[in-house]
């Protein structure tokens, strides 16, 4: 069996995402977001996509990295959750990529805490190493409850 992911950037490391949950990846800069007041730190805000409300979240914020000004770059990448469909801010979409069974390692143990059931394995290709998210668990039931309080 093989996964085929979509390669992103945080600063310096490489992120991978089902292919499966990735409904599209837009430029950021085409994009206004609009805030929303009492939502949790890791929600930047909202756009409208052709006529629906999206959300975008920051995954730097998500994993503790410096906040950036948005770049030429910078992509939201949109995945289809259970609840809605919701964009991530990434750095740079760099790569997609097949891996099999064998160039995914496990997750090591304490890694999995509560903040990182998010986090599938590592993907191996020669020197690259890449942290493959769950998309279905990239937000936190936290999270989304702010979401949803929003939405109501």
């Amino acid at each position: 069996m093989s996964v085929q992911l979509v390669v992103f950037t945080l600063g310096e490391q490489e992120y991978g995402i089902d292919v499966s949950a990735v409904n599209g990846i837009l430029r950021a800069k085409k994009f206004k977001i609009q805030a929303i007041p009492g939502t949790a730190k890791v929600i930047e805000g909202m756009i409208n996509l052709r006529g629906q409300v999206n959300y975008i979240f920051n995954l730097r914020t998500k994993f503790g990295l410096p906040k950036l000004e948005m770049s030429d770059e910078s992509k939201f990448i949109m995945l289809n959750s259970s609840h809605s469909t919701i964009g991530c801010i990434v750095d740079e979409v760099t790569d997609i990529i097949k891996l099999d069974d064998d160039d995914v390692q496990e997750t090591p143990g304490f890694v999995n805490g509560v903040n990182a059931n998010y986090i599938i394995g590592i993907g191996k290709i020669d020197e690259r190493m890449i942290i493959i998210l769950d998309a279905e668990k990239i937000l936190s039931v936290e999270e989304y409850a702010s979401l949803d309080s929003v939405a109501g």
